[in-house]
């Protein structure tokens, strides 16, 4: 059977099941009951469970009817912290939780990859791992499943899998080669100086000044120390000093984030950033310490990957449907962590937008954005028809 007609089969169901997981959001490491209802279903589709140790999230293995290659779909399950103000009679029941990046989607499309994939097992010429990553909002949860050992269940000889994309329509995908999300790094930087009266700044070391002046040079690392060729964010988010106008305070803290498509580039900048708050604040009689927290690498999809995904989807949606992004983002997955690490792979967007609807089109991470649900029926008939095509 065509794979269209085996998912459209389902369709009612994946709704309600995606409307339910977006009305009962859960935060990072935290997705207990969404975690629940994924061992559930996989449970009632006949699909085997392997215990890695995740504390949240699920490792689901579908055994093909003949010896081959291992296909990973990953997708993530968790929520972000922020309220939801669509208006919606499925709209978040939790207060100040809400799936206004679309993981509740991303579940729904592995989930009823796992029900079709677990019918026609038999016709595979291998296996197909499933992922249900928990904590992609920051919380590490491509790393915990790296440091699970997944792949000592069965090693993937290629990743999958999909982000919805409020700039993209129902009913259309976009995929890219290459670097295609950023690296995401965060820094803090303390910059300490000699606290006193106000009026008497000659007797002090102005902190909040020296912090001004090295925010200013920091705008010079992308502009004057990263190559042009590779794009590149720095982004000074917070800033805290002092609780009085009349007393210089004895230091002030700062906080950013750096993002890089190059891993050369993230190196020099993140060295550049180093040295500008240390010098800067040394040259006004101060001092700085900064701490780093590197974050995941930049996503860099296989061209292998990406072509089968891009005949996969002709087939299921048309070649006009399938948009070539000409431009990487500078937000970051974590998906990353899993490829090329532990075999090729790449990801691609699905279309959320709704025509004639502008609510879709505000974008992720906005609480008043939309998804047309359209994508769950997309996203997974694209993806079985890679992993069909795979394991053919």
């Amino acid at each position: 059977m065509e794979t269209t007609n085996l998912v459209k089969k389902y369709t009612e169901e994946m709704i309600a099941i995606r409307r339910h997981i977006h009305a009962n959001p859960e935060l990072s490491n935290a997705e207990f009951k969404t975690t629940e209802l994924i061992k559930e279903k996989l449970t009632e589709y006949g699909v085997e469970i392997a215990d890695i140790g995740l504390k949240t999230g699920v490792l689901g293995i579908i055994r093909g009817g003949k010896p081959g290659k291992t296909v990973a779909i990953r997708e993530d399950i968790d929520a972000l912290p922020m309220p939801e103000l669509t208006g919606l009679p499925y709209a978040s029941t939790v207060e100040n939780v809400c799936h206004s990046c679309g993981h509740d989607i991303h579940t729904t499309v592995l989930l009823c990859c796992a029900k079709v994939l677990s019918e026609i097992k038999d016709e595979l010429a291998g296996n197909v791992m499933l992922i249900f990553q928990p904590a992609e909002e920051g919380g590490g949860g491509a790393q915990q499943v790296a440091d699970c050992k997944f792949y000592e269940v069965l090693k993937p000889d290629a990743f999958v899998g999909l982000h919805v994309s409020a700039l993209l329509d129902g009913g259309q995908i976009g995929v890219r080669k290459g670097p295609t999300s950023a690296s995401s790094d965060v820094f803090t930087i303390k910059v300490n100086g000699k606290g006193g009266h106000g009026a008497h700044p000659e007797n002090c070391i102005d902190p909040i000044a020296i912090a001004g002046y090295i925010i200013t040079q920091l705008q010079t690392v992308v502009s004057r120390e990263n190559h042009p060729a590779y794009p590149a964010v720095m982004t000074i988010g917070s800033i805290h000093a002092g609780k009085a106008y009349n007393i210089v305070p004895d230091f002030v803290e700062m906080g950013g984030t750096l993002r890089s498509l190059d891993p050369d580039c993230r190196k020099n900048m993140k060295d550049a950033i180093t040295r500008i708050a240390t010098c800067c604040a040394e040259g006004m009689r101060g001092s700085a310490d900064v701490i780093w927290e590197s974050g995941v690498p930049p996503l860099v999809n296989d061209g292998d990957v990406v072509d089968g995904i891009i005949a996969a989807a002709t087939k299921i949606i048309g070649e006009e449907n399938v948009v070539m992004l000409p431009n990487p983002s500078l937000g970051s997955e974590d998906f990353s962590v899993l490829f090329p690490e532990y075999g090729p792979g790449a990801q691609f967007s699905v279309g959320t937008g709704i025509p004639g609807n502008p609510d879709s089109k505000i974008g992720l991470h906005n609480s008043k954005n939309v998804f047309n649900e359209e994508s769950i029926d997309v996203g997974a008939s694209v993806i079985i028809q890679y992993v069909r095509d795979f394991l053919s």
